[in-house]
């Protein structure tokens, strides 16, 4: 009698723990996607706008010697926490070819998918090559692409919070029609087992799907990749619409990588800034609803970071606040005219004439005409904002120059230094010499601050030899 009832009591221990485990998969799965027209759509036909963020690849997570790794697992919690309001994650596969993809599935995709899902997020499996494709020396044979896709597909298939992304950046031969012979056999083999949506780049870096407008990949639930970065000119609708914006239209298109980085002299593809690049392409994209997004990249590493190499998010005219408050739905607003020291009260040991006074360094403005100018003579011109409290900030900026944000090079501040004022007392914050960027960031102090002193040691590299100060900003 004790051992039947004990056997009872574990079924009846075994069928609640069934209950709970079958009760946590449906409230993580997420309803299936698919595509109809230009739109990604689930299962009850809401139109779906796909928002989310890329992290660094598992197997490649101990590269940097002097970083602050964290767990993918731990990074996949960030994007869903702390202000971050990710819906999608885009996970990368980078080393698998040629591998034993059982192994590599168990050991890189596999945890991370499922810790994802877990978490309530659509699941990118993006096979991450940056690669010339073809039977050409160097290139991707279409083999290596199909045997993959022929292993994970049936191990995913159906799952309706997995995505596909079958080819990173294939880069040539720069021809859709050549692309399609290539990708279309994989394309159908997955079709073959599974209905997931698959997310289609294209040659030249995934720059060319304007190609499947008039010769589109078959077997259905296709949506077409962008990759975006400054280095392709301006984010206005006179330059993207040709690129992918009038392709919307038409076509499901997704922006799978974009991303800016100010401090990116050697890398001239990112080098951009949230006022001059990341804000217009917000604003462009919010009016275009049909066109999905994923931030480039949630890392400290990566380029461009969207965290330092200790894990302190970048704010500023750096992409890492900006993209998170995109994320969270939070209105969007320019760093220059959006921070802690706007409306501070600012001193300055000279002005240039009665329209460019020190106000004009903390009035939310990077038009020329929000400009402190010092006086011409004033070798050493200073700038002292009070910020009237204590406050925490962990960076400030300082812009300067003339035509923010194409900005001559030798009307920027030549040499300066940054200070803070804590209740210590004054501390170096940073100090710059052989400047030509219009656009200097500098880290804050551990402590809290009530007063910024921006004291400029060579004003410039023109003439008149004047500083020029857009705004001093605090985040």
């Amino acid at each position: 009698m004790l051992r039947k009832s004990f056997i009872a009591l574990c079924s009846t221990m075994l069928l609640s723990a069934v209950s709970l485990v079958n009760a946590t998969a449906q409230t993580t799965a997420l309803p299936a996607l698919h595509t109809e027209g230009n739109r990604i759509k689930n299962s009850a036909g809401t139109n779906i706008t796909l928002k989310g963020l890329s992290v660094i690849a598992p197997e490649q997570n101990d590269v940097c010697t002097d970083c602050n790794a964290k767990p993918i697992n731990e990074l996949i919690d960030m994007t869903v926490s702390n202000g971050w309001n990710s819906k999608v994650l885009r996970l990368l596969v980078t080393e698998a070819l040629g591998k034993d993809l059982a192994a590599y599935d168990a050991t890189y995709i596999k945890p991370y998918v499922d810790h994802a899902i877990a978490k309530g997020l659509y699941v990118i499996i993006d096979l991450h090559l940056v690669r010339n494709y073809g039977d050409g020396a160097g290139a991707v044979p279409q083999s290596q692409v199909k045997g993959f896709w022929d292993f994970i597909a049936p191990r995913y298939a159906n799952n309706p919070n997995v995505l596909f992304e079958v080819f990173n950046e294939p880069i040539a031969p720069d021809n859709w029609a050549t692309w399609k012979s290539y990708i279309q056999p994989v394309v159908t083999s997955i079709r073959s087992v599974a209905q997931n949506v698959i997310l289609m780049g294209s040659p030249s870096w995934s720059t060319r799907l304007n190609g499947a407008l008039t010769d589109p990949i078959t077997g259905g639930n296709i949506a077409y990749v962008y990759h975006l970065y400054p280095n392709q000119g301006p984010a206005t609708a006179a330059n993207l619409d040709p690129k992918f914006g009038t392709a919307s239209a038409t076509l499901p298109v997704v922006l799978t990588e974009f991303g800016w980085d100010p401090s990116s002299s050697a890398n001239q593809v990112t080098r951009g800034t949230t006022s001059g690049w990341g804000l217009p392409l917000r604003q462009y994209l919010d009016a275009r609803p049909q066109i999905g997004w994923m931030g480039w990249i949630f890392d400290n590493f990566w380029a461009p970071v969207m965290f330092d190499k200790n894990w302190n998010l970048l704010s500023g005219e750096y992409q890492g606040a900006f993209i998170r408050d995109w994320l969270a739905g939070a209105p969007a607003v320019s760093p220059c005219s959006d921070h802690l020291a706007r409306g501070a009260t600012a001193t300055a040991s000279s002005t240039y004439d009665a329209s460019s006074g020190a106000a004009k360094a903390v009035d939310g403005s990077c038009a020329d005409s929000g400009r402190w100018m010092s006086a011409v003579g004033d070798t050493t011109p200073v700038l002292t904002l009070n910020l009237g409290t204590y406050k925490d900030v962990n960076q400030v900026d300082v812009y300067s120059g003339y035509g923010f944000p194409n900005v001559a090079t030798g009307t920027v501040l030549s040499a300066f230094r940054v200070e803070a004022h804590t209740a210590a007392g004054w501390v170096q914050l940073g100090t710059v010499t052989g400047n030509t960027r219009s656009l200097v960031s500098i880290p804050g102090p551990t402590a809290t601050v009530d007063q910024i002193r921006l004291t400029i040691t060579d004003p410039s590299a023109t003439t008149p030899d004047i500083a020029r100060v857009y705004e001093v900003a605090a985040h």
